[in-house]
């Protein structure tokens, strides 16, 4: 013990039980059955007396399958419908930074301007313009517009 410093013993103890793990772990008895056989299995006789042995097992052993868990369902990919395009129709308007006219100007377009509709929230549209940006704009400006309904003319009354 006069070679051990007090700091070396637990070192040594640390030591010795990360060996007795990894070896331990390693000399370990499987606890795993062998699979039955498919095979039927027919009877030795067996004699009696003290040189007497058991059956023997047959020397075949079903390889157990793997399990595999079920394919995952492929995600469906529904692809998104083709935007909507629309066409300027006043002379010009104004586009905004939000839907409504209380949001600040930042643009405007004439009319014939092709506009990719983004979203729509009441009577605005979320636009892409030609170039990429983004603005609102008014759907009464565009050819999104509710349509009036055509004068119905009055029926005659008969006389």
């Amino acid at each position: 013990m006069k070679y051990l410093s007090k700091g070396s013993i637990p070192n040594v103890l640390i030591l010795i039980s990360a060996l007795f793990f990894l070896f331990g772990c390693s000399w370990t008895k499987p606890t795993a059955k062998p699979a039955p056989s498919a095979e039927p299995t027919t009877e030795q006789p067996t004699r009696e007396g003290p040189s007497a042995k058991p059956p023997s097992k047959p020397d075949t052993v079903a390889p157990a399958k793997p399990s595999r868990p079920p394919p995952s369902p492929t995600p469906k990919v529904t692809p998104e419908p083709p935007l909507r395009v629309t066409k300027v129709v006043w002379t010009s308007v104004n586009l905004r930074e939000g839907p409504g006219t209380r949001h600040r100007v930042i643009g405007n377009v004439k009319k014939g301007t092709t506009l990719t509709i983004l979203e729509v929230r009441g009577d605005w549209l979320r636009v892409q313009l030609e170039d990429g940006s983004e603005a609102w704009v008014s759907k009464l400006a565009t050819s999104e517009a509710p349509q009036p309904s055509p004068a119905t003319p009055p029926k005659p009354t008969p006389m």
